[in-house]
Parts: structure tokens; C-alpha cells; sequence
């Protein structure tokens, strides 16, 4: 069983869920932080236990913003199992629960943590603060139109919460941190207390699930925390979107990373950019309202060298995944893109994975976590992830979220195609901001959620 004390194990996927055709998703910047008070029922909305009395940050300017999570975008995706067939993560929402505990730490455990993420702790937050504000407006203007004939208006959100053991003296700094960038306050649970523990588990899922339209389910696991578990720190992401127009489908073929030929419903439709260098082909696909845009990505050689590119490129902002969605949102091209609709979702634990890319400290006793609190001395015991996507000719919707826990220590303007009739990546991402969202690749459609 994954622990929160423990080095965690992958767990099962979430069942798979109707698509986009209809339905409607409520604009999730309205959502409150369920609390975890013992009068609150599973998935209530109610005021924090602890919270700075300090505003929060106006955001800073949305223009590039997305920028400062490109690098760790890269060698995150990079970094995961490259053995599985079709990959869906979202480093974003890994990154901004770091940084939430990252506003507590100190020392070799801040800095290793700043040097993996790929800023200081400072800069990470108000960039989160200002991608949660620019997500949170998108589709506002199409809803004040009220236009029945137009697509449903996009949606997206990125919201945080934070759960703390109830008589653990936390640092008046952390809960200033915490409210000024991350809107966030505190909610304590009893985690010695087994029972208090659970509903505490349900609770924190429960707020998952309904900032994440019900994508996203049970990201905590059965036996994840214990007695030893002082504080989770929670991010979730969701957006959807549809195209403005429905993509056409019909029967196709995909050749898949083993060479199999499968039978594929393959969707067609033009777009208005490309983008191609020496590594890769790519196009996007924009969305009602041109909030949001969908990246498929058709390597010249393979999957693995697009990624090893995008890892050593990760810090030039002229260059890689950061050169990539420059240039599809700089370029104008009309482009017949065909490909395959994709359902899937992923699962996993990020503790080695940060671990390689250098972050040590933070899950030793050697980590500096005195920020949040001096009473014990705290160590990240787990980065558990779950993230979903699925794409069809109507739009796509995707989710992900991040639980962090801690416990004491003991182009020219022609006209191009696109076939995607062979593994690809896509990058849904926000396109003010250039800040990747979610990100994976596709060695096989026919095999979904």
C-alpha cells in the first residue's frame, strides 16, 4: 500500500468517463477549500482553521509568464517511465505543490529544491499566482455573450489547499506565503487519530474530485497517511475546451511504437500555425475563445530524442519546448492536420524522479522544512500525481493533481500537413502565458482509460 511515510508505488487508473459532446463544467474559481473541521461533511465548502490576514497578491503581467515553468515541464516529462505506451503528467501542478513547500524551506533543502524546479521559491509562487488568476478568466467573456449557437465557453483552473496536523505551531511567514500567492489557508486534521485520519483522506479527495469536474478521483490513496503524517499540500488543474468547429473523423490506420498497425478513428481538420525545426513537425489546435490550444508534436526521428533535446534545452528561451510554443503562437500557417482521438490518464509517484534530477535533501532527514514549522522537523514523504486527458472532435478536457506529504522525521506562411499516423506528444497549454499545462505523448490510441 502507497504511504505517505514511504516510497510510494503506482496505483490504479480512474475509470474512464464520457467525453465532451455535452455537459457543462461550472467556471471552478468559485470553488472553496473543503474543510476539514469535524462538523464538515465530505466535499463542503468552509472557512480554514488558520489563515494569514494578509490579501492576495494581484497577479503579476500574463505575457510570457508560462515561461518560468517550461524548463521544469521538460525534464520532468523527460524524466518519467518512457517504457509506457501512452504518458499523460502535468508538471505545472507538480510544481506549484513544491512551491507551496517550498515556502518552508530552508538552507541546501531550498536551494536544491529552486535548482530542480527551476527558479527561486519567490518568483515560482507569483508566477503561480498569476497562471491561477489568467486561468480562472478564461472563457468570462463568451459567458456575459450568453450565445447559444457558439461553442461552450472554456474553463480552467488551478486551486490549492493545504491540510496540517491540528496542534502542530505553524510558522506565521508559511501561512502569509500561502494566502498572499496561493489564495490558500490551512485546515487541520488529526492524522494520529486513525478515524480523524480517514475522514481527514476523504475529505482532501473529495475537494480534489470537485476541482477537477470528477476527473480526478481517490488521488490519496487507502493507507497513504498515518500516524507519522503532519501536512499534505494539495494542487489541482482542470480546463476544458472545445474547437470552434467539430474536427471531422473517419477510419484510419496508427502504426504504433512497435511497429503494430492498428485500426484508429482519426479525426481531420485545418489549423492556423506550424511549426518545424530539425527535431519536429507541429501544429496547434486553438479553442473557442483561443484561451487554450492543443500542440501535437510529430518527432523527424522518435519520441526519445525530442524529449532528450527538450531536457538539454530546458533553460534556453530559444530553443526546445520553450522555442516550440513560440513559434506555433508567433507563426501563421494553414495546416490539414489528421490524427487520432486519445483517451488516457496516468498515475504515479514523482519522489525518484525529483530525486534524480537533484532534489535530495527535502526526503531525508537532512531536509529544512523550519518554515512551516519548528515543533518537529518535517521531510516530504511523497509526490503522488494523477492526471487525465481526452481529446475527440468535439474539444478536450484534462485534469491533474498534485498531493505533496510531509511527515516528522524518523515557419513561411504555406500551406502544410500533418498526419499523426505514428507516436506523437501533445502539449495542451494556456497561450497568453506559453505555460505548458498538460503534457505526454501517444504510442498507441487504442489504448484508453
Amino acid at each position: 500500500m502507497t504511504s505517505l511515510t514511504s516510497c510510494p508505488v503506482p496505483r490504479p487508473g480512474i475509470p474512464r468517463r464520457a467525453v465532451l459532446a455535452a455537459g457543462t463544467a461550472l467556471p471552478l474559481a468559485t470553488i472553496g477549500l473543503a474543510a476539514c473541521s469535524e462538523g464538515a461533511g465530505p466535499g463542503e465548502a468552509g472557512e480554514p482553521d488558520l489563515a494569514a490576514e494578509v490579501p492576495r497578491a494581484d497577479p503579476g503581467p500574463a505575457e510570457g509568464a508560462g515561461t518560468l515553468t517550461v524548463p521544469f515541464s521538460a525534464r520532468l516529462l523527460g524524466a518519467v517511465d518512457r517504457s509506457a505506451v501512452n504518458t499523460v503528467c502535468s508538471p505545472l501542478s507538480a510544481q506549484v505543490a513544491l512551491t507551496m513547500a517550498g515556502l518552508g524551506a530552508a538552507g541546501d533543502t531550498r536551494a536544491q529544491m529552486e535548482e530542480v524546479l527551476g527558479r527561486s521559491i519567490d518568483e515560482l509562487a507569483a508566477t503561480a499566482n498569476t497562471l491561477s488568476s489568467v486561468l480562472a478568466a478564461i472563457g468570462d467573456e463568451e459567458r456575459e455573450k450568453a450565445d447559444d449557437e457558439e461553442p461552450e465557453p472554456a474553463v480552467a483552473a488551478l486551486v490549492n489547499g493545504t491540510w496540517l496536523q491540528e496542534d502542530l505551531a505553524v510558522e506565521q511567514e508559511f501561512l502569509e506565503g500561502l494566502a498572499t500567492h496561493f489564495g490558500s489557508g490551512v485546515y487541520q486534521v488529526d492524522f494520529t487519530d486513525e478515524r480523524k485520519r480517514e475522514q481527514g483522506r476523504g475529505r482532501v479527495n473529495d475537494w480534489v474530485a470537485d476541482a477537477t469536474n470528477d476527473l480526478i478521483e481517490d488521488l490519496i490513496p487507502e493507507g497513504a497517511l498515518d500516524a507519522s503524517t503532519r501536512l499534505v499540500l494539495v494542487n489541482a488543474l482542470h480546463l476544458k475546451a472545445a474547437w470552434p468547429q467539430p474536427l471531422s473523423s473517419a477510419g484510419g490506420t496508427f502504426t504504433t511504437g512497435a511497429g503494430e498497425e492498428v485500426s484508429a478513428e482519426m479525426l481531420s481538420g485545418p489549423t492556423s500555425s506550424w511549426y518545424e525545426d530539425d527535431l519536429c513537425r507541429a501544429t496547434a489546435l486553438d479553442t473557442a475563445g483561443n484561451a487554450l490550444a492543443l500542440a501535437l508534436v510529430q518527432p523527424a526521428a522518435d519520441l526519445a530524442s525530442v524529449l532528450d533535446t527538450w531536457v538539454d534545452a530546458a533553460v534556453d528561451p530559444g530553443a526546445g519546448l520553450a522555442a516550440l510554443l513560440d513559434g506555433l503562437e508567433r507563426g501563421e500557417a494553414t495546416t490539414e492536420l489528421t490524427f487520432p482521438g486519445f483517451d488516457i490518464d496516468g498515475d504515479a509517484s514523482l519522489m525518484e524522479i525529483l530525486q534524480g534530477l537533484g532534489m535530495t535533501d527535502a526526503f531525508t532527514a537532512a531536509a529544512d522544512f523550519s518554515g512551516i514549522t519548528t515543533q518537529e522537523e518535517l521531510a516530504i514523504s511523497a509526490v503522488l500525481q494523477k492526471a487525465v486527458i481526452t481529446v475527440d472532435e468535439g474539444g478536450m478536457e484534462a485534469a491533474a493533481a498534485t498531493a505533496v506529504g510531509a511527515g516528522a522525521v524518523s515557419a513561411p506562411a504555406d500551406v502544410h500537413e500533418l498526419v499523426l499516423d505514428s507516436p506523437f506528444l501533445f502539449v495542451a497549454y494556456e497561450r497568453t502565458t506559453r505555460a505548458p499545462l498538460v503534457l505526454g505523448w501517444i504510442g498507441d490510441p487504442t489504448q484508453t482509460r
